[in-house]
């Protein structure tokens, strides 16, 4: 599996997690996401594998640790200024995943704040 596509997969976990947090992945938030997924697949052309992909991604769900984990990993392999540019991105998507419904609760700024820890952000 190529960079972009693990990339649009974790993206898609972080998401799913991330809008899960506060108890509810609602209609807002799942469509933020899949719109986020949808251009990353446009942008950089990954084709329509991609979709399995990221539909098997999105129906499990994660701890904070195991995404984390995953996106070390990811992120290793790249250049102190990708990898800063790439968890900006992460982070940017992240926020606006937890604000899109129009409340950001506790457990989501607190669960914001366990990642960006976990990933030395």
């Amino acid at each position: 599996m190529d960079y972009k596509v693990k990339f649009a997969t974790l993206v898609a976990k972080l998401g799913v997690h991330f809008g899960a947090v506060d108890g509810n992945y609602d209609d807002k938030e799942r469509a933020f996401v899949n719109l986020f997924i949808g251009f990353l697949k446009a942008q950089s052309g990954m084709d329509e594998e991609i979709s399995d992909i990221i539909r098997s991604a999105t129906s499990e769900r994660y701890t904070i640790e195991q995404l984390a984990a995953e996106a070390n990993q990811l992120l290793s392999g790249l250049s102190a200024e990708e990898r800063k540019g790439t968890i900006e991105h992460m982070n940017n998507f992240l926020d606006t995943v937890i604000g899109v419904d129009g409340d950001k609760c506790l457990a989501e700024k607190m669960e914001f704040e366990n990642w960006k820890k976990a990933i030395g952000a």
